[in-house]
């Protein structure tokens, strides 16, 4: 009890109501079809004589593909049309280029995206290409979800000069993905909707849990930490556990067993303490999950995932 007693005082000096700040979110979103397949193109329509053409054929059909959401065969339509246009074509191949970035985007495949950016001739695209913020919108991400932050960088630069709120959008976007609450809150304050943006987040600041008060309510009482965090089971069971092995201790000691005594200890020992660990633990995954609903829903609701901010499609 002594050791229980000295381990209480000093999570009792340690503790407060900091909560974690920077988490590993597991944030995806997929947008409804009919998100992408309403938006208008950003591109000319083709013309009776291009229609007739096979190249004009196939980009037609990887049109039709990629709004059903069929993007594999859309994909594959879009490469036989690049083959086919006759190569002084450059808008019209710009055009189907983009077609396959945004396919391969939508399907996640982030490298390929890029692939396709870097080695094709629309990676010398400027502001007049039709398409020009969708294009930039979408390799930002890219390069965000493969991890190349300074080319992120640079295109974040090029979009926040064209567009600062888009920016604003995709910097509160790229805070929440990382979990950083502090930098998440700096973008709230920044942000013309600040009001609303703030209500949704006042929601992880009102349910989180403190980790720390997890591993000291589990200290005062095992199990007491595990119920603080919602987990009423574990609760139980811990303080079942803990309850029975320092009965068991306590018996074998009353009746000279020193021996078994110490076995049962130090076996209650490491249930106590692993419990302390594991109340924190699970406040820490709490938090997190918090966190992702709580991000998810403010990027949702306010447009700032990236396909949401998209104008035009295919």
């Amino acid at each position: 009890m002594l050791k229980h007693y000295f381990a209480f005082l000093a999570l009792l000096m340690l503790s407060s109501c900091s909560l974690k700040t920077k988490f590993e979110p597991r944030i995806t979103y997929i947008p409804p079809t009919t998100r992408i397949s309403d938006l208008p193109s950003a591109f000319q329509p083709l013309t009776e004589e291009e229609r007739t053409q096979d190249w004009g054929k196939e980009l037609i059909l990887g049109n039709a593909f990629a709004e059903e959401w069929d993007l594999y065969r859309a994909i594959t339509c879009y490469k036989r049309a690049l083959i086919l246009l006759p190569c002084d074509n450059i808008d019209r191949k710009l055009q189907i280029e983009y077609d396959l970035i945004l396919a391969y985007y939508l399907g996640q495949k982030y490298q390929e995206a890029i692939n396709i950016f870097e080695a094709g001739s629309i990676s010398n695209a400027n502001a007049d290409f039709p398409a020009f913020s969708n294009l930039a919108i979408l390799l930002y991400d890219c390069y965000l979800q493969i991890k190349q932050e300074e080319k992120a960088t640079c295109v974040y630069q090029i979009i926040e000069k064209a567009s600062p709120e888009t920016a604003q959008d995709l910097a509160l976007y790229t805070d929440i993905k990382a979990g950083d609450i502090a930098a998440v809150q700096v973008d709230i304050d920044c942000h013309p909707k600040r009001e609303c943006l703030q209500a949704d987040f006042d929601n992880y600041y009102e349910f989180a849990k403190s980790p720390k008060k997890a591993r000291l309510y589990n200290a005062i009482l095992p199990g007491l930490g595990y119920y603080y965090v919602g987990q009423k089971r574990a609760a139980v069971t811990s303080f079942l556990i803990n309850a029975l092995f320092t009965a068991a201790a306590y018996q074998f000691f009353h009746k000279g067993y020193i021996a078994a005594g110490a076995i049962t200890a130090s076996i209650e020992y490491g249930w106590y303490y692993g419990g302390i660990n594991g109340a924190g633990i699970a406040a820490n995954e709490f938090n997190q999950s918090l966190f992702e609903g709580t991000g998810k829903k403010i990027l949702s609701d306010n447009n700032c995932f990236p396909v949401l901010i998209f104008e035009t499609s295919f």
